[in-house]
């Protein structure tokens, strides 16, 4: 009887011991019906518009500074440049647009002084290799007479990357009003 008991328990172990070593159920692969983005260098990213945004300050810094080379630079070689003032003329060429800056600051000398340049929020739109932004501008400085003169207006930009760098591929600059809220004088008192 002992026997027969042992060789139950033994049969059920066995049992067991099968039924653990069936091989486990496989579960589908999910499959997804959403097609797949492929990410290209056209796509905008945020360094682009960030990039966009060091344009337009470098072109402020350079022309406060009235460093020609470098606000020349900004330009692609290409590139279309008009000024609200003369009605429509568009200068053309990144060459054409430096001698402009430079006849512009010969005309007029020492009349900027301490020039300034604030930028509002740019509208700043990509798309692959080409933007546009559209930015409010106040700039200020101080003529020879020590009065502080206001210019406020606004630049409308189309940009185009090419090797991996932002450019100026045509601008156009609208001054809105310009005004002197006084005189100025240099340093603290």
């Amino acid at each position: 009887m002992a026997t027969q008991r042992l060789a139950r328990k033994v049969k059920v172990a066995e049992k067991r011991a099968t039924a653990t070593k069936k091989p486990l159920r496989r579960l589908p692969q999910a499959r997804s019906s959403a097609p797949t983005r492929k990410v290209t260098s056209l796509s905008p990213t945020v360094s682009d518009y960030e990039a966009v945004r060091n344009l337009l300050s470098r072109y402020c810094f350079a022309l406060d500074r009235g460093d020609l080379g470098e606000l020349s630079s900004l330009f692609h070689r290409q590139a279309d440049f008009s000024v609200s003032f003369e009605n429509g003329q568009k200068h053309n060429g990144r060459n054409t647009i430096h001698s402009w800056y430079a006849r512009f600051f010969q005309q007029r000398p020492n009349q900027y002084q301490y020039m300034r340049h604030k930028l509002f929020e740019p509208l700043i739109t990509v798309s692959g290799k080409t933007a546009t932004a559209s930015t409010y501008f106040d700039s200020e400085s101080k003529d020879t007479t020590g009065q502080i003169q206001m210019i406020t207006g606004r630049y409308d930009d189309s940009l185009v990357k090419e090797g991996g760098q932002w450019y100026f591929k045509e601008r156009t600059i609208t001054v809105l009003y310009n005004y002197s809220p006084g005189s100025g004088q240099e340093g603290m008192r």
